[in-house]
């Protein structure tokens, strides 16, 4: 028998659980060798009152004596006997589900309880507590505690695991961790990690175990993501190399009818300084909404046009794309490129750069023109969609790709762009904590624009949990429309839902309208057509109307500067680093905002990460806070992210996420290829690839 065994051959088991275990992808003896639990316990025996912790779960040895059943004042049968402890204390003991083991056991038997012991009404009670009849896997030390989905329990679970513990020997988990670091982290063997994590002879034997076990998990995605960089940089050329040049950058800020802040101006340098290295730049910019990336992007844009080089702005959806498209029309128009004016397509005059839109929207014929003006250098700046992508959109010198919202495309996709060897600086509003940074973003260098422009003021930002609070709020919503500022009213679901219990753009369109009969309100969601879409948000930003009930649609680009109210509904069901997002959308002058976020159920009024909307205006602070409490998955998505399901590795402890990190920066240095470390290698390229 090995671990490659199915555990309908390995187990004595029934099969509703093994069913279960095929549920959780549990199918062989080495898949639950990989369950790992989630906790330990110690199960010390306390045979004396004065050992005993009151308040806290306790494992308790003595005779066990009159057992009973009696029948509570509500009819309902509960179990009761009298623990007799070494010293002569008498413990009473209360089962409110009667285990099977007491119905035959014989008065004063020994046993071992485990439950929690307390005062009640002057007696010391065990509450409900675990019997065993003998020293075991459960009791007498440091036991292990599953994630548990009934049948499988960590009962259940400690006493399989047992059996299969010889089985785990070092010819089936070899070793691919290099000596070098074995030594120098003082890590246990693979195999003996895997036997005291289900099997832990103390708390610092288990700590150990799962401390390599969590390092290996680390160590092994920092080498996906830094393997990919470092052989980009050792086989990558820069052949759009642009010189740093002071002046012309000062002459570019100086057509800026505002003046950047420190941050913008530090990351401007970055790009820049990237642009004129051996190696094409790949770098990732985050900055919260409104913190002023798209400007850093089209100065950065313009020495690349004023080199002779093209520029590609990738846009996730067509609102954004049309809004860039605009901006870079007003900003280009002030920039000397040392050209003649050229028209457009659209025959707008510029001072020489030519900028163009790629989107669905477009027609075939212009879409035929720009293309072919484009693989003939007569098109600068081409902005767009997914348009951009297309086989037949062929750049003639594409030298910086920009992706906007890079979590909204693929890595193919973006990776398409970066085909021509150009520069890519990606750019997200979504909050990146450190330890992602470390992670699936490793392979990027990391600009952060961490403050926004002078005058802002911070939003405040408030949580409606109850009628009374509605109503104040609905009142003052219809003060700010009466001074003349407008509304995003965002919605979960486009239309009712009967499984999911949220509020529908349509159903609350109409809701809103009533409440504010003498507002004009309008609706948007992702359904309608780009054209709609496009013409909706023209008169919003014409002031045509007050309030838009909007799905999440407006997460992303939308600029409205005159919108100084947000009200989420069922902000229960978005992630902080999404409701920051939303909240950008508002405080774009310098009036002052406020966001309100709504809760579906009102038993949600306490939830930590809303109130923490409250406290904090940082986008930094709210993804780290996120990532405590809903864990990766939950936030990024495995497929969004990029990152696995950990099994035991712990994504926020950051020491041995740096550890990890410089273990693969120091292997990668002298064998990038893994030509030393063929079993490093090996498991690479056995293993699930997860940056697809």
């Amino acid at each position: 028998m090995t671990l490659e065994f199915p555990l309908k051959k390995l187990l004595n088991t029934t099969p509703k659980h093994l069913a279960k275990l095929e549920a959780l992808h549990v199918v062989t003896g080495r898949d639950l060798v990989e369950y790992f639990p989630r906790a330990v316990e110690s199960t010390d025996v306390r045979s004396s009152f004065g050992a005993i912790e009151m308040d806290k779960k306790n494992t308790v040895g003595g005779l066990l004596c009159d057992f009973r059943l009696e029948k509570t004042a509500r009819g309902r049968k509960i179990g009761k006997a009298a623990l007799v402890l070494d010293d002569g204390v008498v413990m009473e003991s209360v089962w409110f589900s009667v285990p099977y083991v007491l119905r035959n056991l014989r008065d004063e038997s020994r046993v071992f309880l485990v439950g929690k012991v307390s005062r009640n009404y002057g007696k010391i009670q065990i509450s409900n507590p675990e019997v065993h009849l003998d020293k075991t896997v459960h009791v007498g030390g440091v036991r292990a505690i599953y994630s548990e989905s009934l049948p499988i329990t960590s009962k259940w679970l400690r006493e399989k695991m047992h059996g299969l513990l010889p089985l785990i020997q070092a010819h089936e988990y070899p070793e691919f961790l290099p000596a070098s670091i074995l030594e120098a982290e003082s890590f246990l063997p693979r195999h003996e990690a895997l036997k005291l994590i289900h099997a832990p002879t103390s708390v610092e034997a288990w700590n150990a175990a799962r401390r390599r076990l969590a390092f290996e998990e680390l160590f092994e995605i920092q080498l996906r993501v830094l393997q990919e960089k470092f052989l980009r940089q050792a086989e990558a050329e820069n052949p759009f190399k642009v010189v740093f040049d002071a002046e012309l950058v000062k002459q570019d800020l100086a057509t800026l009818p505002f003046a950047l802040t420190l941050a913008q101006k530090r990351v401007l340098f970055q790009i820049l300084q990237d642009f004129q290295q051996p190696v094409a730049a790949h770098r990732l910019v985050q900055g919260d909404v409104g913190s002023g990336k798209t400007v850093v992007a089209f100065l950065a844009a313009a020495q690349m046009v004023r080199a002779g080089f093209q520029v590609a702005i990738l846009a996730p959806t067509e609102i954004l794309a049309q809004q860039h498209f605009e901006k870079a029309k007003q900003f280009f128009a002030h920039i000397d490129v040392g050209r003649t004016e050229t028209p457009n397509l659209l025959g707008e005059s510029n001072s020489g750069v030519v900028v163009e839109l790629l989107t669905g929207s477009v027609t075939a014929k212009q879409k035929k023109d720009i293309k072919q003006r484009l693989v003939q250098k007569k098109v600068d700046v081409l902005i767009g969609t997914h348009a951009l992508l297309t086989e037949d959109t062929v750049f003639h010198s594409l030298g910086l790709a920009v992706v906007d919202e890079q979590h909204r495309f693929g890595v193919a996709q973006r990776a398409i762009l970066a085909e021509n060897k150009s520069h890519v600086v990606s750019m997200t509003a979504t909050p990146i904590p450190r330890t992602l940074a470390l992670t699936i973003y490793g392979n990027q260098e990391l600009s952060v624009i961490n403050e926004l422009p002078a005058g802002r003021k911070p939003i405040i930002t408030r949580v409606v949990a109850d009628d009374a609070t509605e109503r104040k709020m609905n009142l003052f919503i219809d003060d700010q429309c009466e001074k003349g500022r407008q509304v995003f009213w965002v919605c979960p679901l486009v239309e009712e839902s009967e499984k999911i219990e949220a509020k529908s753009v349509l159903a609350e369109f109409e809701r809103v309208r009533q409440i504010f009969a003498k507002r004009r309100v309008e609706y948007l969601h992702g359904k309608m057509r780009p054209a709609e879409k496009k013409q909706i948000m023209e008169r919003f930003q014409r002031k045509e109307f007050d309030i838009l009930v909007s799905t999440s649609v407006i997460e992303v680009g939308v600029d409205i500067p005159d919108s100084t109210v947000m009200v989420i509904e069922n902000s229960e069901r978005f992630g902080l680093s999404q409701l920051h997002q939303f909240r950008g959308r508002i405080g774009r002058n310098d009036l002052q905002s406020y966001c309100f976020l709504k809760v579906g159920k009102r038993e949600d009024k306490q939830k930590i990460r809303l109130k923490a909307m409250e406290r904090f205006t940082s986008g930094q602070k709210l993804s780290e806070i996120d990532l405590e409490l809903r864990g990766m998955g939950e936030i990024y998505g495995v497929k969004q992210s990029g990152l696995p399901e950990f099994k035991v590795a712990d994504i926020s402890n950051l020491p041995l996420l740096e550890s990890a990190k410089h273990w693969a920066e120091q292997i990668l240095e002298a064998d990038p290829h893994l030509e030393k470390h063929p079993l490093l290698a090996q498991r690479l390229q056995k293993q699930v690839v997860y940056f697809q």
